[in-house]
């Protein structure tokens, strides 16, 4: 892997990884244009870069829940990961075969179904976060392990249908995002510490594709946040939909992705 590819996927990586447009959809297609290689190594540094933007950008509400560990936030962080742990094994022992991207397609379309379902079916009664609440936003985080589905806009428009306020739903899904995101570098470590893979990408390509990471997830979370309290997040559900549409098409004119 080459300086510039890393750079370009650790900008993708980080950028869409807390936009609702699907990391690993986006990683995926890169790869699949010619763009960098396949590398659990790399993934797993890349990772580990948006890792710690969300902690930096969300350090306030970091701090509070370490400081707090038996309040109510605490409780639904671990009650959502239940779900999308269970979801994330069966697709990786029963169905691996769908990871690999013969449904990015489908993945891209679902990001946009849901980003509009929320926008535009979302409860008018205010809601706070609940139990039920925080399963059914483990459960619909799960599905995003599918390539082209949006973690952040899946777990967004799960509380946002419950009556959750989009700041909310935004703020609680970033929180959700630091297990997630340590626990997904963990299985991928393993996977390496047992054979799985090897590291096969020079240091400086991964230094640089770590910081290209860090900063555009950084940069990404800052403005999402702002974004969410006065703006719909129908843009977003438009370019999901029209990417979905052209990975799905462009095969049937010769062009294979």
């Amino acid at each position: 892997m080459t300086w510039w590819e890393a750079l370009i996927l650790g900008i993708a990586q980080g950028a869409s990884e807390f936009l609702p447009i699907s990391s690993s959809g986006h990683l995926l297609l890169l790869e699949k244009l010619g763009i960098g290689s396949e590398s659990l190594a790399f993934n797993i540094a890349v990772h580990l870069g948006t890792l710690v933007a969300v902690l930096i950008a969300m350090r306030k509400r970091v701090r509070e829940v370490l400081r707090h560990p038996l309040q109510k936030t605490t409780g639904y962080i671990l009650l959502a990961c239940v779900p999308t742990v269970l979801i994330a094994l069966v697709f990786k022992f029963a169905a691996p075969a769908l990871l690999d991207g013969k449904l990015l397609g489908f993945g891209f379309v679902l990001t946009a179904c849901l980003l509009f379902a929320g926008e535009k079916l979302k409860s008018t009664k205010s809601a706070l976060l609940t139990p039920k609440i925080s399963i059914l936003t483990g459960v619909l985080q799960g599905i995003a392990v599918l390539p082209g589905v949006s973690r952040s806009g899946a777990t967004m428009s799960a509380m946002t249908l419950c009556g959750v306020d989009k700041a909310s739903a935004a703020d609680f899904s970033f929180l959700l995002s630091v297990p997630i995101i340590a626990g997904s570098a963990l299985m991928e470590g393993i996977d390496i510490a047992t054979g799985g893979a090897h590291l096969d990408v020079a240091l400086l390509p991964m230094l640089i594709g770590v910081a290209a990471a860090f900063l555009s997830g950084l940069a990404a979370i800052t403005l999402f946040l702002k974004l969410v309290k006065n703006h719909t997040l129908l843009p977003f559900a438009a370019y999901t939909l029209l990417l979905g549409v052209a990975v799905t098409l462009l095969p049937l004119f010769g062009i294979n992705i």
